[in-house]
């Protein structure tokens, strides 16, 4: 998924990236609420879990993610609605944007050895923090699967 957005700007892969963490926790609720009539409507346009902070508040208020995966997809969603919001003004060496993907689990992974340019750090740890979110998501979903094959 990272490679993927290599050629994007800072604020397409920022929208992006956040795009594909949504819709892996929406997709891996979805699996857990089990019934397909009952899930389509708690997703649907108007639904319930129609947005990315209803799916978020939900995951974590039932348990299903822990603090630390609730704390890196707020901040995820934030980093998205500032690029949504702020289009013109943002990047990833915004001091905005720093402070947030500063907290997210994957920027302490990225070195300065690695990444000299601290915007690309910041931009890289965003990116494979949506990776980890997303491959966590649909990696429980296999795994449940299998089970019960």
């Amino acid at each position: 998924m990272v490679q993927s957005f290599h050629g994007e700007s800072d604020r397409g892969a920022a929208i992006l990236a956040s795009s594909f963490t949504e819709h892996s926790l929406g997709q891996y609720l979805k699996f857990r609420i089990g019934d397909k009539k009952v899930a389509d409507a708690l997703f649907a346009p108007l639904g319930p879990l129609a947005s990315f902070s209803q799916r978020i508040a939900i995951a974590y208020a039932f348990e299903i993610i822990s603090e630390a995966k609730y704390e890196d997809f707020e901040n995820v969603r934030r980093v998205r609605n500032h690029f949504a919001h702020h289009p013109l003004d943002t990047t990833f060496a915004t001091h905005e944007i720093q402070q947030l993907t500063g907290k997210l689990s994957m920027h302490n992974v990225i070195t300065e050895d690695q990444y000299p340019d601290r915007a690309l750090r910041h931009r890289t740890g965003y990116l494979l923090t949506c990776g980890v979110l997303c491959a966590t998501m649909l990696s429980e979903i296999e795994k449940k699967q299998s089970r019960a094959d």
